[in-house]
Parts: structure tokens; C-alpha cells; sequence
């Protein structure tokens, strides 16, 4: 099954610009940057050359000499047969360049001689020292980058068959500040409970697409979330030795499996001494730093007053921590869980779910989020930039209490001038200058751009 991503576009503008570097795309595993890299390379060019520097470690020994496209060519020519290259229509994809850190500095020189395209992935490359004991340069300022992420919601609507013409109602709808038909918010509402139930893992949504079996596909969700705990342990460093003892894989399992019990508290903050291991309140923030680092999960901080900048006012030990896909928070409850998500009859979790779904939504647009909590009891469930403003977003499942909101948005001379936007189980709507929004156009508060970075 062919999966429509946000970086199809992206790739098409990296193409058409005629000065284009390398691509580098990195993300975490099983996020799809492999196939979709693949597919591009199969639609765009005539030759193509593979390598896989974490099935094929021995391909690395090529990029030990010069760095010149020549010198890689001919010493991979020893290793695996290779096609006949054609000047501008060949590119090489480097697929988990961190297990070759030289391969990736190549991507400097290379992509002075504009021959042939190179695009590289990899799912470790925000893991400072990801090759532990190399002391290969990063490269700076050769590359274009994209950071690959699960399936948003916009994109599992596309898996489900549905064309711009039908999920542009949802944009059109909070564009206009108009409300849609009740027909329209019932079935998008229904298709957000889906999305809620299965995530944004590649595999496990085709799964979903094809069997439209729930259960069988949140069996694979768990897989891959077992898959990607095993790699805790599977990282080898440059001289084949484990990365990580027993216990610091141990104390990063542990500091995996809290998330949920941290969420269901009704202050949700993540408490580091709770990780169990030696050492472990220092030892647990490197366990952490280690998990947002490869992508698995989020840390959005407090905040010691909601007022624009708001990255200024970071309180850098307290923070949530949430899953960076949906489906992996879902897999790690039990069973029955998605029977509820499904028929609306959640029971207190549901604010649980419904406040991780939103940190999804906006980390997939690569939005940054905040959250406000005093010891006064003043509590704001996410602060974002929205349009320059400092924004509350209230999530509710479906009604809740505005007392916190309401009483920083009365004191502007203390918190700062903020507004207010309610993301709940309602139809959109505005009222007293407020604005209401379902669940399932959280993500349009940040806007997706398929615009090139700069340096």
C-alpha cells in the first residue's frame, strides 16, 4: 500500500531547486522514512545506488580514504555490484547514516560536484555521540533536512482514501471560523477515534486500512514499541561494544514505562526520581534526554509565567513527558482501552488521552508547546505561539472547568495578555471572543511547510 506523506512535497521542491544539496532525512524508526525515500528514488531517477549501514556495517570500510564521489565509487564497486552511473540522473540513498558517521561528513564534499543526488536517513542522528568513541566531524550547513515523523491525522485521512477536496472542509471550517454540517463533525469525529486508536506508525495504520481490525493492529503498534525499547540495548558504539550497560538500558526501559503512570496523575508532571536504576535522578534525566533524542517521546515544560517569548520562560526541570505518537501511549494501556476510545465511554483516563493526542498533533507539525502550573493550584494544559499571541489551549474530552484560564486572561499585568482556544469533543464555534475547536483540528494551529530550510 502506497502511503501519501507530507514529505512527498517536500522531496518535490528539493528536486526542482536547481542548487539542491544533499537530503537528510532523520526521524524515528518505523516512521516511514525509508519507503517513502525509496519510492521518491524509484519515480525521479534512472539509477539507483542502495546502502544500509545498519544491515551492511562492512560497507562503511569505503568511506575510510578520500571522501570524492570517484574514490567511494570504486571502493563500493568491491563490495556490491554496481549499475552503470549516468551523470544527473543517478542519486545515492545512505539508509541509517549514523552507523557510518564518514559517510555522512562525505555528503560535504560530494555535494560540490553535482553529479549525482545523494539522500541519506537516519533515526539516531539527534543522539549526540551517536557512534560512541568516533570523532568524525558533524558536517555543517551540506545538507537539506527533513524530520520525519509518524502519520498525522491529515495524512491517515489521505491512508483512508480521502482526497484534498475532503480534508480541505476541515481547513476551510477553521479558516471561516464556521461551524461543519453535524453530518461532517460526526464522521471526522469517528475517523479522529480511529486515529486515536491506532496512531501513526506506517505499518500499523496500512494494517488498520487493510483489515480494519483494531486489535490486530495495535498488536503491531506494540511490536514496534517492543522493537524500539530492543534497540536500548542493541546500540553498539565504534568499537562493537554495547552502548549502554545493563542497568542504564534498564534505567531507560524504566523511564519508558512511566509515562502513562505520570499522565494519569492530575498534575501530570514527570518526577525523575521515580525512575528506578543506580543513580538514577542524574542517570534518569540521561535516560530521557536519551528517549527525546531518538524520537520517542516529548518533553514540553512549564512555564514560570505564560507571556511572549515564551521559550524564555522555561522552567527546564519540569516538564511532561508524552509518546511522540499516539498509538505508542494507547499500546502501553490495556486491552478494552480502544473498545472505549471508540464508543466515547472513556472514564477518567480519557483527559489522559485527550491531552497526549494534542501533544501528537502539534508535535507533528512541529509545533512547540508549553504548559502553566503554579503551587496555588492555576493549572493551563498547553501554551503555544499561536499567530504571536500567547495562547491557552484548554483540552477537555468534552466540558470542563475554565477557572485557571479565566483568571491569568483577567490579570494581564501579572501573566501577560493571552487568549484562549477550547479543543474539546464539540462542533467549532465561537463565543465572548473565545474559540471553540474539535480534537480533530488541533493540528492546524501550527501550519505545515514544505518550504526548504535555511541555513
Amino acid at each position: 500500500m502506497e502511503l501519501r506523506r507530507h514529505i512527498d512535497r517536500w522531496f518535490e521542491e528539493w528536486k526542482e531547486d536547481p542548487e539542491h544539496k544533499p537530503a537528510l532525512v532523520r526521524g524515528i524508526r518505523q516512521s516511514g522514512k525509508t519507503h517513502s525515500v525509496r519510492r521518491f528514488a524509484e519515480n525521479n531517477y534512472d539509477v539507483i545506488v542502495y546502502l544500509n549501514f545498519w544491515d551492511r556495517p562492512d560497507l562503511c570500510d569505503a568511506f575510510d580514504g578520500q571522501l570524492d564521489a570517484d574514490t567511494i565509487i570504486r571502493e563500493l564497486s568491491v563490495k556490491m555490484p554496481m549499475p552503470e552511473l549516468i551523470d544527473g540522473r543517478t542519486v545515492f540513498l545512505y539508509d541509517e547514516v549514523q552507523e557510518c558517521p564518514r559517510a555522512l561528513l562525505s555528503l560535504k564534499t560530494v555535494q560540490n560536484e553535482k553529479r549525482f543526488d545523494y539522500i541519506a536517513t537516519g533515526s539516531y542522528l539527534g543522539v549526540n555521540g551517536y557512534v560512541v568513541s568516533d570523532d568524525t566531524p558533524k558536517p555543517v550547513g551540506c545538507t537539506y533536512e527533513f524530520d520525519m515523523r509518524p502519520l498525522d491525522f491529515e495524512e491517515f485521512l489521505w491512508a483512508k482514501g480521502y482526497g484534498d477536496k475532503e480534508v480541505s472542509y476541515i481547513r476551510t471550517a477553521f479558516e471561516s471560523r464556521t461551524a461543519l454540517s453535524k453530518s461532517m463533525h460526526g464522521s471526522f469525529t469517528a475517523l479522529f477515534r480511529e486515529y486515536l486508536c491506532i496512531g501513526g506508525f506506517p505499518e500499523a495504520v496500512c494494517n488498520f486500512i487493510r483489515t480494519n481490525n483494531i486489535y490486530t493492529t495495535l498488536q503491531i503498534t506494540r511490536r514496534i514499541t517492543r522493537d524500539l525499547q530492543d534497540d536500548f540495548g542493541r546500540r553498539r558504539g565504534k568499537d562493537n561494544k554495547p552502548l549502554f550497560n545493563a542497568n542504564e538500558v534498564a534505567r531507560i526501559r524504566s523511564a519508558f514505562s512511566l509515562i502513562p503512570f505520570f499522565l494519569g496523575k492530575e498534575n501530570k508532571r514527570y518526577v525523575v526520581s521515580k525512575i528506578s536504576g543506580k543513580g538514577a535522578k542524574d542517570a534518569g534525566k540521561d535516560a530521557l534526554d536519551y528517549l527525546k533524542d531518538t524520537g520517542i517521546i516529548i518533553k514540553v515544560h512549564n512555564l514560570s509565567v505564560p507571556a511572549t517569548p515564551l521559550s524564555v520562560n522555561t522552567i527546564n526541570n519540569q516538564y511532561k513527558v508524552f509518546t511522540t505518537d499516539i498509538g505508542m501511549l494507547v499500546g502501553m494501556l490495556e486491552d478494552g482501552t480502544t473498545d472505549a476510545i471508540l464508543s466515547g465511554s472513556l472514564g477518567m483516563g480519557k483527559g489522559m488521552l485527550y491531552e497526549a493526542l494534542i501533544a501528537d498533533a502539534l508535535y507533528k507539525r512541529g509545533g512547540r508547546m508549553f504548559y502553566f502550573a503554579k503551587e496555588s493550584g492555576l493549572e493551563l494544559d498547553f501554551v503555544i505561539n499561536y499567530l504571536g499571541n500567547s495562547t491557552i489551549l484548554e483540552v477537555k474530552a468534552r466540558d470542563g472547568n475554565s477557572k485557571s484560564a479565566k483568571t491569568i486572561m483577567a490579570h494581564p499585568d501579572h501573566y501577560g495578555k493571552t487568549q484562549l482556544i477550547r479543543i474539546k469533543d464539540f462542533n467549532l464555534g465561537v463565543a465572548d471572543g473565545v474559540l471553540t475547536i474539535p480534537h480533530y483540528m488541533a493540528h492546524l494551529l501550527f501550519e505545515w511547510k514544505a518550504t526548504l530550510p535555511t541555513e
